[in-house]
């Protein structure tokens, strides 16, 4: 997110949960989620980094969206509709070799851009899924739905901040992405979202690249 007219980026991570009540809601900017009322956190899909500083002791999984190639593109775009597929096909699969397989067919089929369908070693990353693939089927459940939500509100949040250009600062960006989350939420709860079977037991999924890949 460019922050102070074009000098640098500046990174904001945020967050979306899956409460225990089977609701699910963006719990806004990362870095203070412990002082914002989440009495209780079962799994983290996170960064190493993250999962660290804010919530050490809990059993932290890598985020799908690690898989993915580089770069900020538009989710209309071909390119963007291959990589939502691929990340649905990780989260989807019963295990490594079957997204293996998987991934493999859609690059196969994905013409000249696939090289940057996905991330250069994407083998690697899927192979540090398996602690994700190892969950019993109700948690694998848990996390695919918090990634989806976190996919969804992250592909209005990218096209908000293209709209409003360089922030002054970063508690502009900051109160920027949590009222686009508040706004974005409020709406897709009343979307095809909101049909979802609601796990029963939290997860929270960062953004691990938060605001760096929005303006991942």
């Amino acid at each position: 997110m460019p922050v102070d007219g074009a000098s640098h980026d500046q990174k904001v991570t945020w967050a979306v949960g899956v409460l225990a009540d089977s609701d699910w809601e963006a719990l806004g900017v990362w870095d203070d989620l412990d002082c914002r009322g989440v009495d209780k956190i079962s799994l983290l899909c996170a960064s190493d980094a993250d999962a660290q500083t804010v919530c050490p002791g809990i059993k932290v999984l890598p985020p799908f969206q690690r898989i993915l190639g580089q770069g900020d593109v538009p989710a209309a775009s071909s390119l963007g509709g291959l990589r939502a597929e691929a990340r649905r096909t990780v989260r989807e699969a019963s295990g490594v070799r079957a997204a293996r397989l998987a991934l493999e067919r859609l690059l196969a089929g994905s013409g000249p851009g696939r090289a940057t369908v996905l991330a250069p070693n994407w083998p690697e990353v899927l192979d540090g899924l398996r602690p994700f693939y190892a969950l019993r089927p109700h948690r694998r459940a848990l996390v695919r739905a918090g990634d989806e939500y976190l996919e969804q509100l992250g592909h209005g949040l990218r096209r908000a901040v293209a709209r409003h250009g360089p922030f002054a600062d970063v508690a502009a960006a900051v109160s920027f992405v949590i009222q686009t989350l508040s706004r974005d939420e409020l709406r897709l709860k009343f979307s095809m979202l909101s049909g979802l079977a609601r796990p029963r037991r939290r997860v929270v999924g960062a953004d691990a690249a938060g605001l760096a890949s929005l303006g991942h």
